[in-house]
């Protein structure tokens, strides 16, 4: 579990981000906003790479970080749960907090949006807080599910995997279109086995 832990991109990581990033090159972006932590930046650099576009320097925030786990952070599942029992995700960053700071940033997110008339804005973050967030949106928000989408399905999404949700810019109201897809790897959904991590 890395939540706030600084980690690069392993091999692994560095050729999901570049299937991405080939899969999301013909689609022009109005904006981007990654996590500042350097897995989502090496991630948004590889989707940038193949952009038409110069983006300079890529903007970035400590709002879209992964969940702070306390002390099971660094640990794999195995040892959190033998150490702290199921109860181990209590131990760092509460999820009332996670959703605040996600809400204010999607709030920002969405005004600048809709000031600039953008059509397609980037996001790359973590799995914990895709999870967190898309099931807020969807249950305490009224945010709609493409009816391809199953509520059992919003689980911890594999990583590179594509989230879609398109916002009516007048309303504010929004549809989740895709979820973790992850057809550039070769799959249209790939599970992530330890669904207990976030």
């Amino acid at each position: 579990m890395q939540g706030h832990l600084d980690t690069q991109l392993n091999s692994e990581g560095i050729y999901q981000a570049q299937k991405v990033g080939k899969r999301l090159a013909s689609i022009p972006l109005d904006g981007i906003l990654s996590s500042d932590l350097k897995r989502c930046l090496q991630t948004t650099q590889e989707i940038l790479r193949l952009q038409n576009s110069t983006w300079g320097n890529i903007p970035s925030t400590n709002a879209l970080r992964e969940r702070n786990m306390g002390k099971a952070e660094g640990l794999p599942l195995s040892e959190a749960l033998k150490q702290f029992g199921p109860k181990f995700r209590d131990l760092g960053e509460p999820r009332e907090k996670l959703l605040e700071r996600l809400v204010e940033e999607w709030k920002r997110i969405q005004e600048l949006g809709i000031s600039r008339d953008y059509k397609n804005f980037l996001i790359c973050t973590h799995g914990g807080v895709i999870t967190n967030f898309i099931n807020h949106l969807y249950s305490d928000l009224g945010y709609c599910l493409n009816p391809s989408i199953r509520e059992e399905q919003l689980r911890v999404p594999y990583n590179t995997s594509i989230t879609i949700i398109d916002v009516n810019k007048i309303t504010r109201q929004g549809t989740i279109q895709l979820f973790g897809d992850t057809l550039h790897l070769g799959t249209t959904l790939k599970i992530v086995k330890d669904q207990d991590l976030r």
